[in-house]
């Protein structure tokens, strides 16, 4: 191991404490630890164990998780806390440490199934068994520390019970090392600085209600549990937005509740209480939200509550807050007859499904419409919404007379697509004997299945395409969107269209989606013009990072970030500073292989992109509590070889790979290789 990865990997749990990974935060805890020389001293000892141990059994994979480095440091702070240092106690701190790391590896094992952190618990675990044994060593005992710490007015009255309890986090209970840890907070994340005041207070004034006096509740020494509990629940593992504000005043309140009750059993034995109520209660609501598939539960975890918060928003509205999303099952242009929870149909388990018809000047037939060959619907073909395998089928029901209904086979003839994505898409109603594929055929999108009919309980020729979870017929039905459909001109990406409106499929351009297979080190070279002036050239190399996710590269190690998912190129994070790559995000933020025709569409930029840091602070603040503030458009121009917005444009060429030109402001790059 490297002096420099060494020195990181001592550092991380430091800064872990204070939920962030920046180095340089934990030199500066470093140092103020030092204000207790027995507490600092006491958790270098503890990490160096930690380690040792880690390193002992080839387990260097921990070296990079946190909670399984900054649970021993707690616990030689803890011990540091009681006892001076000696060789007992550097013994006991040994020992603890290693069985410290021992039990973070035990509970992680048991929860991270369901995603649910450690946290401090093993800390507070084997810190409580550390101090029950003390009772015992009397070697130990004649070590105890008396501790003194200056009476500091320097501030507000109503800000030190606050500072306290955030030094009481490293063993340091004096307003100094809270004022650093603040400052840390505050710098590192407004949300997590905020959180953190309003934890504490809102406990306070529970506690105080309960216990009838203020001046008690202000001295509490486990105060701390409050503010752990709201920064964890409401910006941490939780999305910082308005409906985890009010589940974390509900977490901090509970934690009032532990706290309370945890201090009469343990003080009847003169323990601490440590960080219990903070590590259950946080424990016990991400359980259960992560049981129920929470939505706003943080699956993307990023160095501060507002980028995660950043990249929520931006993911919701510019891919949809619905993940399963399918093709519309037709060529051509169709009205929706029924959609979810549907006006006959379509309800309770299986509100989740779509049906459509075809029309001409808005009627669905033709003529009297007493035959089902009177409807245009019928015997139009019906393609496929996703890629997959097909598990299932049923072909040879006849289609009904128009005014009978098939009761006992309510589906008719029906298709189950397993799609690659692992959901099931059930297509019903289809034409007797019409079905072109067999269980177990590859499909692909937008290819040809069977025949639009009218069999099962059909009131007139249409198709009905749902999607489950099961691979058989009569499942209960999953909330889906459609990908990509045309509806008044305008391009739609991930929607559902309304009742009786009417949407056009669209087809993939296969000469535009051919341009951008990019593959490991493909590199375009551009020359960069300032208002027809030459300036200089850059190159963008196609890389792959430790996740096996693509991105755009220059010379200044920038990174611009892209997906293709077969019916469109997009761009979805940037990394670096202001440089052409940033822009080609702005003025190309997606491309939809479709060619033709000129589609408009609008798409939603991250605020990073556009915005200076200090509006960015500001709206993602606001957007805590209207995620709608976050929004914001830009439309787009697309004819098949050049994209427009006010931002800029992007040419392409055909049979070349990538953008020919890109331009925006006064610059414009052009590709010579």
């Amino acid at each position: 191991m490297g002096y420099k990865t060494l020195l990181l990997t001592f550092l991380r749990p430091y800064s872990a404490v204070v939920f962030t990974d920046n180095p340089y935060v934990g030199i500066l805890i470093v140092g103020m630890t030092l204000l207790n020389p027995s507490v600092a001293l006491s958790g270098v000892i503890a990490l160096g164990f930690a380690v040792g141990f880690s390193l002992l059994i080839g387990f260097r994979a921990a070296l990079t998780q946190s909670f399984y480095l900054y649970n021993p440091l707690l616990v030689g702070m803890g011990v540091g806390y009681l006892f001076s240092l000696s060789w007992g106690s550097v013994l006991l701190i040994a020992i603890a440490s290693v069985f410290t790391f021992i039990l973070s590896f035990i509970l992680n094992r048991f929860l991270s199934p369901s995603k649910i952190p450690v946290l401090s618990l093993p800390f507070s675990m084997v810190t409580i068994l550390v101090y029950f044994a003390s009772l015992q060593y009397s070697g130990l005992l004649s070590s105890l520390v008396q501790h003194q710490y200056p009476n500091e007015t320097l501030l507000p009255a109503i800000l030190i019970p606050f500072l306290n309890a955030l030094g009481t986090i490293f063993f340091l209970p004096m307003s100094g090392a809270g004022l650093i840890i603040f400052m840390i907070l505050l710098y590192t994340s407004r949300i997590m600085a905020i959180m953190a005041l309003v934890g504490f207070y809102f406990g306070i004034m529970i506690h105080s209600i309960w216990i009838g006096s203020r001046m008690e509740a202000f001295a509490d020494p486990y105060a701390f549990n409050y503010l752990l509990v709201a920064v964890s629940l409401c910006g941490i593992f939780l999305l910082p937005t308005l409906k985890n504000f009010v589940l974390a005043l509900m977490g901090v309140a509970v934690s009032v509740l532990l706290t309370d009750a945890l201090s009469v059993f343990l003080g009847y034995y003169s323990l601490p209480v440590l960080t219990f109520p903070f590590a259950l209660t946080v424990i016990a609501f991400l359980f259960m939200l992560s049981v129920i598939d929470y939505p706003e539960f943080n699956h993307f975890m990023k160095a501060t509550p507002e980028a995660s918060l950043s990249h929520y928003l931006s993911t919701l509205f510019r891919f949809g807050k619905i993940t399963t999303k399918i093709s519309p099952p037709f060529s051509g242009t169709w009205r929706v007859y029924q959609g979810f929870n549907g006006e006959w149909t379509h309800k309770a388990n299986y509100q989740y499904a779509y049906d459509f018809i075809k029309t001409v000047e808005g009627k669905s037939y033709q003529g009297e419409g007493k035959y089902p060959k009177d409807y245009y619907a019928f015997g139009e073909s019906v393609l496929s919404p996703v890629s997959g395998y097909v598990v299932d089928m049923r072909h040879d029901l006849v289609d009904n007379p128009i005014g009978e209904n098939d009761r006992v086979n309510n589906w008719g003839n029906y298709l189950i697509i397993r799609s690659d994505a692992g959901f099931f898409v059930e297509i019903s109603h289809l034409m007797q004997y019409s079905i072109k594929v067999a269980i177990g055929d590859y499909v692909v999108v937008n290819s040809i299945l069977a025949n639009c009919g009218n069999s099962g309980y059909s009131p007139q020729p249409h198709i009905h395409v749902q999607v489950q979870e099961v691979g058989f017929i009569g499942g209960f039905t999953k909330e889906f969107c459609f990908s990509d459909y045309l509806q008044g001109g305008k391009l739609h990406l991930n929607g559902l269209p309304d009742h009786n409106e009417a949407i056009t499929s669209l087809i993939n351009d296969k000469s535009i989606a051919s341009r951008f297979i990019f593959i490991l080190d493909d590199a375009f070279t551009y020359e960069v013009f300032e208002d027809d002036l030459k300036i200089k050239e850059v190159t963008f190399k196609v890389k792959m990072d430790n996740n096996g996710e693509f991105y755009l590269h220059d010379e200044h190690l920038n990174r611009l970030y892209f997906y293709n998912d077969a019916k469109q190129f997009y761009f979805y994070h940037y990394q670096g500073k202001a440089s052409p790559l940033k822009w080609l995000f702005i003025v190309a933020p997606r491309l939809p292989f479709i060619g033709g025709q000129t589609l408009e569409f609008t798409d939603y930029l991250p605020v990073y992109l556009v915005k200076t840091p200090w509006q960015r602070w500001g709206i993602e603040l606001v957007s805590t509590l209207q995620k709608s503030f976050y929004k914001i458009g830009c439309s787009y121009r697309f004819d098949g070889i050049t994209l427009t917005s006010h931002y800029g444009t992007v040419s392409l060429k055909p049979s070349q790979k990538g953008f020919e030109t890109i331009q925006y402001n006064h610059t414009q790059l052009r590709r010579i290789l």
